[in-house]
């Protein structure tokens, strides 16, 4: 499936996914000096570039105000869902200032509600978050897997497949239940029937997102 790669200007840790030629791929301001340390060209340039210091010359850009509601990784995704992509991966939207990881994992939770899938990279691990619906994990996964509410309450969590089981439950954001679980060598899935999760799962790891999308608007 055809992705939209967005890469920030956070701390670059050298993981990218598996790049085709229908991907979308726009740089946030400072992300355009690791597209050239990579040897990628970007399809796209966006930001108010205080990260990069000045335009990009040699591919297209749009250049975005300081003062904005946006941040220049929100402003990307919304030019990808205008492009009708479904799938979203952020790198390079983790470490240095965790203002804005936090602000980056809010996008994730922009994304879901919309039933669309995005994933944010971390240097070991990959954040994502599900709305009303469900991740499915292979039997090959191996490693930790914790969720939290990313809301108030995220209700009728289940978890199967995994060490520890939930049936039915209700995660809130002030009581790390979900945190710290573990693939057992089987097919695993966590699902939520009203509200939004954040999966956080090691980057080795292959996943599967199903958006309950009559839900959706």
């Amino acid at each position: 499936m055809k992705k939209c790669v967005i890469i920030g200007a956070g701390t670059f840790y050298g993981h990218l996914p598996a790049l085709a030629e229908d991907d979308y791929i726009i740089a946030a301001d400072g992300g355009y000096k690791y597209c050239k340390a990579c040897g990628i060209t970007p399809d796209l340039v966006i930001g108010d570039f205080d990260s990069l210091g000045k335009k990009p010359g040699n591919c297209p850009f749009m250049q975005l105000p300081v003062e904005k509601n946006d941040t220049d990784t929100l402003a990307a995704i919304r030019l990808g869902l205008k492009e009708k992509y479904e799938r979203f991966h952020i790198i390079a939207g983790t470490g240095g200032r965790i203002d804005h990881t936090l602000a980056n994992m809010q996008c994730l939770t922009f994304l879901s509600n919309k039933g669309k899938a995005g994933f944010l990279y971390d240097e070991k691990n990959i954040i994502t978050a599900i709305t009303d619906g469900s991740i499915v994990f292979p039997e090959n996964a191996a490693g930790t897997v914790s969720v939290f509410a990313a809301g108030d309450t995220a209700k009728g969590v289940t978890e199967r497949g995994l060490k520890y089981s939930l049936s039915n439950a209700d995660l809130t954001n002030d009581f790390p239940l979900g945190v710290s679980n573990s693939f057992k060598g089987m097919r695993s899935k966590i699902s939520v029937k009203n509200g939004t999760l954040y999966v956080i799962f090691p980057i080795s790891v292959k996943c599967q997102i199903v958006f309950e999308r009559s839900k959706r608007q």
